[in-house]
């Protein structure tokens, strides 16, 4: 008799032990039913972009900071019911040579537009006929082109005219290209080159009024 209570003691006990208490029992439902906890992001805005590979990156990331709706669709930006085009003004992978010449020097500057926001330009400097400075590189559009043209004024014929800024900042100095957005009135296509330091930078260089330069 007291051998079957020991017996039936043990199995209550052991039942009791493994029965999980309440208050240290992990409830799964409980988990899952936790909020996600919450992220500092927020939602992007409605930017479109029909292909990537028409654009520069630099470009489309400068453009990803402007605080409104846009979409990119071909050559067009569209912005709410405003479509603004890119400037097409020179032939899609064909090289275009202007030329100014200011009192001794000589300018010289080829482009070759590569897609709807990068050029390609080699620039040559001549002094009495000596090459002085020469470079080369690639040129990417202003992101804001679409808000306003640069300003520009023919120095042969005192003209002012609207031109799509391009910027090499790949160097020291800055670089910057203006294409002219019209013809003078010879049908010849304009173009400005200048830099983004002051001269003392290179004494050698004299671009802070370069002459319009004009398409062969």
């Amino acid at each position: 008799m007291k051998k079957a209570i020991l017996v039936l003691s043990l199995t209550f006990c052991l039942f009791s032990c493994n029965k999980a208490s309440p208050e240290n029992e992990t409830h799964k439902s409980d988990v899952k039913d936790q909020p996600a906890e919450a992220t500092n992001e927020r939602p992007g805005l409605n930017h479109f972009i029909s292909d990537s590979s028409n654009y520069n990156q630099v470009f489309l990331k400068e453009l990803a900071d402007y605080n409104e709706p846009y979409k990119l669709i071909d050559n067009f930006i569209q912005i709410g019911s405003d479509s603004i085009y890119f400037p097409e003004d020179l032939p899609l992978k064909q090289a275009t040579i202007f030329r100014g010449r200011k009192d001794d020097q000589d300018f010289r500057l080829t482009i070759t537009r590569v897609n709807l926001t990068d050029i390609m330009y080699s620039f040559e400097l001549k002094k009495n006929g000596s090459k002085i400075h020469s470079e080369s590189g690639k040129a990417i559009l202003g992101p804001m082109f679409f808000l306003a043209s640069e300003n520009d004024v023919d120095t042969e014929t005192g003209d002012g005219y609207g031109s799509s800024e391009y910027w090499d900042n790949s160097k020291a100095c800055g670089l910057a290209i203006r294409i002219g957005m019209e013809q003078d009135d010879n049908g010849r296509q304009r173009a400005v080159i200048t830099y983004g330091c002051p001269k003392s930078k290179n004494p050698k260089l004299d671009l802070e009024e370069c002459p319009t330069l004009r398409a062969n």
